[in-house]
Formats: C-alpha cells, structure tokens, sequence
C-alpha cells in the first residue's frame, strides 16, 4: 500500500465500492468508517490525500481541426462502419458518458476484451434512459436541459471497468459527445464490467440529492453569528491553532442579497501559508454567483428562505495539521443583515506527508481574443476537481474545456462546448441540478423568454469531478474557450476548486530526442522497421491549434524498437510521454521493460488535421523500483487497421514523494 496513493502504485480509487465487486476492501487506504459520514460523503473524502499512478482522460466528438461544430466527429469508423466513440487498451475504467441530440435509431455497442461482437447493443436512448438493467437509473438520465435544438442530454455514471480493453461505437450518427475515463498501469487488478457492481457511494450522491451527507454525532460544532455586518467588516468562523483537525461542513444563513453573494468573501488559509488558500466571492463559493436560488449539487448547495435569507451549505472536506482560519468578508459598500454560521471539525487522522489542502482560484474579467479563459494552473500534485463559472455577453456557450496535465503539449480533457462541459446542452440552459453539475438559474426566463435576451444575463454553472477528479503531479492547466474559437469578448467569471501540495510528485530524468542521431546514440536507440520522417511541420490540439511546430522523427511499419533511459532508483513508478503524429492512426505497441511485459501502449485517436499529440504509459514500480536505467522494448502492432507507430521523443518521468519539507509556505 503506498501511503501516497489510496492503493499500491495507482489501483483504481474507491474500486471496491464504484467498479469491481471482487477487488478486497483491504486494499484500500480509505479513512474509517464512521457515523459522521454517509457513503456519498466517501466521493469527497479520497480528496484530501494525494493521488495515486493513474491519468484520467476524455474522449469527445471535439472538431479535428480545431473549428467550432462539434458534430458528427468520432474517433474512427470500424470494419462494420460504426462510429467509434471510445476505445482504449486496459486496465481502465469509464467513469461518465455524456451526448445529445441523439440519433433516434441509434445503437450503442460495448466490445469487452477484444471481443469480436459487442457484449451490449442498447438503443442509445434507451441507454440514457435507464431502460437496460446493468445502465439504469438514477445513474443513467435523459433530461431537457438546453431549450435550442432538442435540447435533451443524456448522462451516465454507470461505472465501466474493462481488464484488457473497451470500445464503445454506435450504430447510426454519433453526432456530440464526452467520454471521461481513468486509465491504470498495467498490473492493476480490474474485473471487467458484469452489470452486478455495487455502487452505494454514487447511488446515495443521486438518491438523497441536496441532503446534508454529515451527522454531528461525534463531532465539534463551532456556532459563530453577527447580527450586523458593515462594509469592510470581518466574521471569523472558525480559528484554530497549534491543533490540526477536518473540517467536514460550512454552513452559513445570510442576507441572500445579490451584494452578499457577489461582493462579499469566504477566506481561508492553513497551517501559517503565507497567502490565503481560499479567497472567494460567497456566491461562488457556494455555487450561487449572482443571486440566490435552489441548487443542489454533492459538495455545495443553496436553499432560499424565507425574507430574502439564504441557507448556503459546503461538504468539501478541509484538512490541516497546525492551524485553520476561515472568515467571512463584507467587501460591498452596503450593510448586510444577520449572518450566522455553523463549521463541523472531526479529527485529522490523515498522514501529512500524503495530505493534500483544499484551494480555489477566482478570476474575473474579459476574455482575451486568441487565448483560452483560465480556469485553474498551479505547479504541484493534487486533485482538479472543478469549478463554478459565470458567464456574460456573446455566444460564450461553443467555447471547448482545454485541460493540459502535467505539461503535455495537447489537452488530455478535450471537449465540445461550454454547456457540454456542464453535462447541459443546447444553450441557453435551464434550471437543474445534479450532484456533479448545476445550472443556478434560467438566463432565458430572466432575459424576457428569448435567447437574445439571456446574453445579457450573467449565467451559472458548476461541474464537480467527483466521480472522477483529476489526478496531476507535475502541474494543471485548465481553460475554456469563450467561444468556439476564443475569439469573443465577453465578461468571465469563475472559481476553480483543487486539492493541492504545491511540490511536483513527477520528476523528469531522462529524454530523447528521436532523429538526432547523438540523442539515438547516447540511449542505444533502435529500430528495426523504421525510416526517418524527414521534417514535419503540424498543429498541436487544443488552443493553440493555430500554431506550428517543427519536428523530426520515425515512422516504424512493424518490427521492434529499443533503447536504454535514465530513472531514480527512488522511483515509485515511471511515466513515459511520447510526442506522436496523429496523421497515423490508432497506434500500438506492447512494451517490455527489462524483458517484462509491461503493457499496451494504445492511442485510440486520428487526426489528419491537428497531428501532434502527447501520448503517456505509467509502469507501476514493480517494474522499476530500485534501478537507475530501464532498458525498454516497443514490439509494434499495425494489423486491424492499426497505422504505423510514430515517435519523434520521449520523456521519461520518475514519481517521487511530492510532501516535500515539513513545514511548507506553499503548502
């Protein structure tokens, strides 16, 4: 067990309770159980510790050229000329599948482990729908979300895990949309999907929507309340120093006035940082950004109440080791009414040194023509787990979600629109909520009842990635387009939510730089099916799509390629990154290290239009702890209309422990 990791070297989180029915709960490092707590609750808990070795990554019906229009664009079409939506070598599992505007005779086929025929053919709207007993709801729904077009969408969190490989195409018009999955090393025990899993954490997320998922038994309930809060006046809710603890809830009862969620703060820091780590409009922070309306989601939720108060409730989990503050800013030139607040602390039973600390960013302002609106970057290791965003003015809604992890060149979360992204669709959206996406409000409704109208009526959104949040060790990038081609200028608004330790878990300790023969020769490089590429000017995915880049590199049709790298015997794993040409599909290798079969190296994707990728393999420790080089073979596959593999350089990366020093400014 790897006390930075919830399993030993990457194995899926929370598995015995969202995939595998067979997998021991011993393996899991979870905090205990207790009475505090509903199973919902343990979505949110596997937060606060840093991540193990796995990637989460998308699949999506994103443009290949980089334009706006997102339809219609699947991975590839197979031997039985069915759109591909999905395909991916094992171990792995699907953790969300999102579409709209369904093909009404469309068929969605599920290939298990290289099977010849599908396992499932499911109509896709009855799939979305709940009809099928292994998909079924509450996890699966279909509900009008967007009021353009048909302005259904469909969402599934029927966990799918697959052993060896899955692909998913549908028979028909594939048409929008998102598929988000985590991908593990090889090794890492999965049970293929068998339809009898158990599910009690995400089916208590659904059942028991808005529902407070924390008793008090057992805990420190600290009550705080001011009965007039002048402009720049401060409420302290919680302080603590010199003890470490958790803070399980926030629950705040407030003037649910437009100034209180727009112009007053939450601020919080831990453990004697030197800046704030939260530092956020109430609104946002609670998932209300403009004014005070029903919502629900899995960590916030707002209640109007009665006389133009508000009951605003936080479930994020908030670990420190030393010292907590949390306070309650009045920035607004206006006197706001009675604030009372509520903060639940258990006790701290998490391991420092694999602890992570709850963070946001805000930002506000216009977007800037040509560049992606940031939403969230931070060097270091932790969990991307979402945000609550405001948008006002233009066509924003076409604008993709570019998510670039751990450095990659392209974007490994990929998608097809701003309220694709916040599992809507067809903008402009109405009122829902969900507990991994809301809509706060109905911009169309409030803007006279026509489209043109809810331009001017700022927006509310929020996507939580509880059912997968996004594991980074390097560094995150995350931004959205305003726009299909972030070329409008609108008012942005957003708050990011991380789990975070500001030191790098992933190391770089060696490259090569394919084509240069001094890079070939210093690392044995060889190939034996191979041929130069010669230059090869292409795009990169993502926002940059625009751009060119010069590279030289190998074409391999067949055959073997080899060559030694650099590693820390320190090491807790390995990730190898590949730049590739996308102009060559599907491309495969096995990989061998030191003789051992390490896994498949898959890339599901083609692109003609915009070719380089970064394409990443983890290799679990077993494989390499201890050594200072590897030794690595790459046995290629081209048949079933496999293209030629393409390398044109590795990085190799060595995980490492990202707690650094004891105390930390940065956290």
């Amino acid at each position: 067990m790897n006390r930075h990791g919830w399993f030993d070297a990457g194995t899926l989180l929370l598995i015995s309770s969202l995939c595998s029915p067979t997998t021991a709960a011993a393996q899991t490092n979870q905090p205990e159980k207790s009475t505090q707590v509903g199973a919902a609750y343990a979505l949110l808990d596997r937060l606060t510790q840093l991540p193990g070795q796995f990637m989460v990554l998308q699949s999506s019906s994103h443009n290949k050229t980089g334009n706006n229009g997102d339809e219609n664009w699947p991975l590839y079409k197979d031997e039985r000329g069915d759109e591909v939506i999905f395909d991916a070598a094992g171990p792995g599992c699907v953790r969300s599948i999102w579409g709209t505007h369904f093909d009404e005779n469309a068929v969605l086929n599920f290939y298990f482990d290289g099977e010849d025929t599908p396992r499932y053919s499911i109509r896709e709207i009855d799939f979305f729908t709940g009809e099928h007993p292994d998909f079924p709801a509450p996890l699966n729904a279909y509900e009008r979300r967007g009021e353009y077009a048909e302005g259904f969408a469909g969402n599934s969190f029927v966990p799918i895990p697959y052993r060896e490989s899955l692909k998913i195409s549908i028979t028909g018009e594939s048409r929008f949309f998102h598929v988000l999955y985590e991908q593990y090393p090889f090794g890492t025990e999965i049970e293929t999907f068998t339809g009898r899993e158990q599910r009690p954490s995400l089916l208590e997320c659904f059942d028991r929507l808005g529902a407070d998922p924390v008793t008090d038994e057992n805990l420190e309930v600290i009550e705080v309340s001011s009965e007039t809060n002048h402009p720049d006046s401060e409420v302290v809710l919680f302080e603590r120093k010199e003890a470490g603890g958790l803070i399980r809830r926030l629950v705040l009862e407030a003037d649910g006035s437009a100034e209180f969620l727009r112009e007053s703060e939450i601020r919080m820091r831990w453990d004697g940082h030197k800046r704030d780590d939260v530092r956020a409009p109430a609104g946002f922070f609670f998932g209300c950004a403009n004014h005070a309306c029903n919502v629900a989601s899995l960590p916030l939720s707002v209640e109007k109440l009665p006389g133009g108060r508000a009951r605003l409730n936080c479930y994020f989990p908030m670990p420190f080791w030393e010292e907590a503050r949390v306070s309650w800013h009045n920035g607004s030139q206006h006197t706001l009414g009675p604030l009372t607040a509520k903060v639940t602390v258990a006790p701290n039973r998490i391991e420092r040194a694999s602890g992570a600390y709850f963070t946001t960013l805000y930002r506000s302002g216009q977007t800037t023509y040509g560049r992606d609106w940031l939403l969230y970057e931070s060097p270091g290791t932790g969990w991307f787990v979402g945000v609550v965003q405001s948008m006002q003015n233009g066509h924003y809604c076409e604008g993709d979600e570019h998510f670039y992890i751990d450095g990659a060149l392209s974007p490994q979360i990929n998608g097809t629109g701003s309220e694709d992204y916040y599992l809507g669709c067809f903008w402009p959206n109405r009122e829902y909520s969900s507990p991994f996406a809301c809509c706060a409000g109905d911009i169309q409704a409030e803007g006279g009842g026509h489209f043109m109208g809810a331009y001017r009526i700022p927006s509310c959104y929020s996507r939580f990635h509880l059912e997968a949040p996004i594991p980074f060790f390097r560094s995150i990038n995350a931004r959205i387009q305003h726009g299909g081609l972030s070329h409008l200028r609108s008012n942005y608004r957003s708050l990011a939510f991380c789990y975070l330790r500001k030191h790098p878990g992933l190391r770089l300790t060696d490259f090569i730089d394919v084509g240069s023969r001094a890079s070939e020769t210093a690392h044995d490089y060889t190939a034996t099916r191979s041929e130069p590429t010669g230059p090869v000017t292409a795009s990169p995915e993502g926002g940059q799509f625009e751009s060119l880049i010069d590279e030289v590199g190998r074409r391999h049709a067949g055959g073997e390629i080899s060559f030694a790298v650099a590693i820390d015997p320190a090491n807790k794993g390995v990730r190898l990154r590949r730049r590739l040409d996308q102009g060559s599909p599907r491309q495969t290798v096995d990989v061998y290290v030191d003789g051992s079969y390490a896994g498949r190296w898959y890339h599901g994707l083609a692109n003609e239009h915009l070719r380089w990728f970064d394409s990443d393999i983890d290799i679990l420790p077993k494989y390499t702890r201890g050594k200072d080089s590897l030794k690595l073979k790459l046995v290629v596959d081209t048949t079933g209309g496999r293209g030629a593999f393409t390398d044109f350089n590795y990085y190799v990366y060595c995980f490492s422990d990202p707690s650094g020093s004891r105390r930390s400014s940065g956290g």
